[in-house]
Parts: C-alpha cells; sequence; structure tokens
C-alpha cells in the first residue's frame, strides 16, 4: 500500500466509524480484503489481537510467537513496544493499530502489514508501518518478523559461535576477528554459552526492511544504526553501518556482554569505557594506539592534575573523536589489576555503582583495592603512565 493511498485510509476511518470493529484491538476498514471464511476470518484477528496485546510483555512470554521463532522475531517486538505513545503529548493511547493489508500466502497463512498512526487537528501523524508472517497452527495463528524469510537467499558464514549471513561480500578478517573476541570477552565475563546470528547490512534502512518495519518516525533519516536482541540461548544482531569497520566494533562489543553478567544499574561507565579501550580499542584505534596518543598528552601536560581531569570528562585528542582522561586511567588500572589479582577483582570495579558527582562510591571501591585513593591518585597515575604498574 503506498503512502498516498494509506492516509486516505486512515482519513475515511475517522468518519466512517460503522465500518470499524470497536471490538477489535487493531482497527480494521472496509477496504481490506479479509479471508472469507469466518471461522479463519475470525481466528486471524482474534490471535494477532492477542499476540499485540501481549507484546509489552517479556518477549518470551508472547504465547502468539513459536519458540522456534522467538529469536528472529524478538528484535521486532522490542521495536513494537510502546508504538501507541506519544511522549510530547504524554499521551499512552495517541496512535492507533490499523490493519492496512493482508496478504495470503500458503497453507492459510498470511503476511499482515500494520500501521501505527493518529490524528493531530486536520494532520494525520504516522508513527510505524510493520510487517508480519502468521503460521497457522493447534487452532490459532502465531507471528513472527519476515526476517528468516527476508534473507534465506542471503550467503552465509560461520566462524565459532557466530553465523554471518551477507547479501554478496563479507570482510572475513573482521568477521573472523569479531567471533573471535567474542568468544574471548565470554570466556572472560563467564558468559553463559550462546550462538549468534549476525545480520550484514550496507545501511540502516535495510536492516529495518529486513526486520518487518516499512517505517518508523524515530528513525526518519538515520543511515547507520543496528537492531539487536537475545532470546533464549541465541544473540540476533542486524547491523547496516555505513563504516564497515563500525559493524565489527569490538569495543561496543563489550559493553554488549557485560550487561549479561553485571546490572546495567551497577556499572560504572568510565571503568566500563577503560575496559573497552583495554580490549577492544576505540574508534578503530586498538589499545597501545590510544594509550600512545595519551602518553603523548601526559608527556606535553607534566604537571596535569589527573583528579581534575577525571572529573572533569577530559578529552585528551582534539575531536570529533572522543577518547576521555577518564576512560584512558581506568584501562591502566584494570589492566593492573586483572594481572595482580584476576578479573574477578576488575568486576568489582566494573559494579561499584553508576557515575555520580564525586565518584565517591568508585573512589572507595578502588582505594580497598588497590590502595589508590583521592590525595595519591595524581602519584599513582604518573606512576602507572611510566611503568604500568601501581
Amino acid at each position: 500500500m503506498n503512502f498516498k493511498r494509506f492516509i486516505c485510509l486512515i482519513l475515511t476511518l475517522c468518519s466512517l466509524h460503522p465500518f470499524i470493529s470497536q471490538a477489535q484491538k487493531v482497527i480494521i476498514n472496509k477496504e481490506i480484503t479479509l479471508p472469507k471464511d469466518s471461522a479463519t476470518r475470525t481466528l486471524l484477528l482474534n490471535s494477532l489481537n492477542e499476540f499485540l496485546n501481549q507484546r509489552e510483555d517479556p518477549n518470551k512470554f508472547n504465547d502468539y510467537v513459536l519458540p522456534e521463532d522467538r529469536p528472529q522475531t524478538a528484535a521486532l517486538l522490542d521495536e513494537l513496544k510502546g508504538l501507541e505513545t506519544d511522549s510530547e503529548l504524554k499521551d499512552k493511547n495517541f496512535y492507533k493499530t490499523y490493519l492496512i493489508n493482508i496478504t495470503p500466502t500458503q497453507n492459510d497463512n498470511y503476511k499482515i502489514q500494520l500501521a501505527y498512526s493518529g490524528i493531530a487537528g486536520d494532520r494525520v501523524v504516522l508513527r510505524a508501518i510493520v510487517n508480519l508472517i502468521s503460521t497457522n497452527r493447534a487452532g490459532r495463528y502465531y507471528f513472527a518478523s519476515p526476517l528468516k524469510q527476508n534473507t534465506k537467499n542471503w550467503l552465509k558464514r560461520q566462524y565459532g559461535n557466530v553465523t554471518f549471513f551477507y547479501q554478496d561480500s563479507l570482510n572475513t578478517g573482521l568477521a573472523k576477528t569479531y567471533a573471535r573476541t567474542l568468544k574471548f570477552y565470554d570466556k572472560k565475563l563467564n558468559v553463559p554459552p550462546c550462538s549468534t546470528s549476525f545480520y550484514y547490512c550496507d545501511n540502516f534502512n535495510t536492516v529495518l526492511l529486513i526486520t518487518g518495519i516499512d517505517y518508523k518516525s524515530d528513525y526518519n533519516s538515520m543511515v547507520s544504526n543496528r537492531l539487536s536482541a537475545h532470546e533464549g540461548a541465541q544473540d540476533i544482531i542486524i547491523t547496516g553501518q555505513t563504516n564497515l569497520k563500525s559493524n565489527f566494533d569490538l569495543h561496543d562489543l563489550f559493553h554488549e556482554r557485560i550487561r549479561r553478567v553485571i546490572s546495567p544499574d551497577l556499572i560504572n561507565r568510565p571503568v566500563d569505557e577503560g575496559c573497552a579501550y583495554l580490549y577492544g580499542g576505540s574508534w578503530g584505534l586498538s589499545w597501545p594506539e590510544v594509550f600512545a596518543k595519551f602518553k603523548e598528552y601526559a608527556a606535553l601536560n607534566p604537571n596535569a592534575d589527573w583528579l581534575s581531569l577525571y572529573m572533569a570528562g577530559t578529552n585528551f585528542v582534539p575531536g570529533p573523536k572522543i577518547l576521555k582522561v577518564s576512560y584512558a586511567i581506568n584501562a591502566l588500572i584494570v589492566q593492573h589489576l586483572e594481572k595482580d589479582k584476576g578479573f574477578d577483582t576488575v568486576k568489582q570495579l566494573l559494579s561499584c555503582g553508576k557515575k555520580e558527582p564525586g565518584e565517591n562510591n568508585y573512589f572507595a571501591v578502588l582505594q580497598r583495592l588497590t590502595g589508590i585513593n583521592k590525595t595519591d591518585f595524581n602519584v599513582a597515575v604518573n606512576k602507572l603512565i611510566i611503568t604500568n604498574k601501581l
């Protein structure tokens, strides 16, 4: 359905209430061609409404997604959550769910297209258009993302526990490094074993389309981004970054994995970033390259007040890339801690609590683990820069 026709349909819906089934969560117009068989029609619509009613719950509890479809559907379910809400208007029910297309496939199954739209005065405000596929089984319809269907002809390669799906070409060097680093992180962090399906796209628009999202206003004009989800023992990553290396970012990979074992509410960002610097580099630079730039900064600022620079979140390289003093210092501290006392000790510093003014929680744990306090912080940092030891 093209956009102009959709707008006409929505405006018609506003004036033709007799043709709207008030019993349905999904609004249906008389123009939609529903299944001719009344039993099939009732079953499909009831199942669709129940699927949508449960989408705000954790994905694993949605009874209208088959177990084998949960991993591929998890990212789309995450995108469906909260679609009725307009945050600016503070209206949780501003956008309504419209059934705008049903296409029969085979074995009494269907492709479903939904639109989320609201009326503001005489304007139609479109939030999203999404696609689902249905499966008729055991007296109900189940729904899934068309991700597998849309990529069934893609090429694939597997390295370790990661299966890479791609349309025409894959940088195998980056893919192998990504899979190897993922294994390294999971072993270090004791992340429970899982497999990863990694869908590589050239841009974010392709990511949305293969996942089942024709349009979502949140992503207007966005060309680089990714969707991801974790369901059961499987990770789904659907990435579309215009910068090739950004699709295989080892820095962000650390952030993703640490959140499997430590609650985000406990993670101290400067320590988290320091770990990501140390193990995954940053902005395409390896840790040795980042450290070299930090040493240059230290040499140019021999009387640096590291504590003040830490608290201020100072950048030690010219923009636009951000390499912060606090992150580099924590990389050095983590490097020392892990070598001296093991990574379990690093996890204690990582989970000292969110960054706060004064960083009292951080320094309390840092002193307990290393003996460093605010008073001798500058001396300790200078020693780390010179010797990598405390």
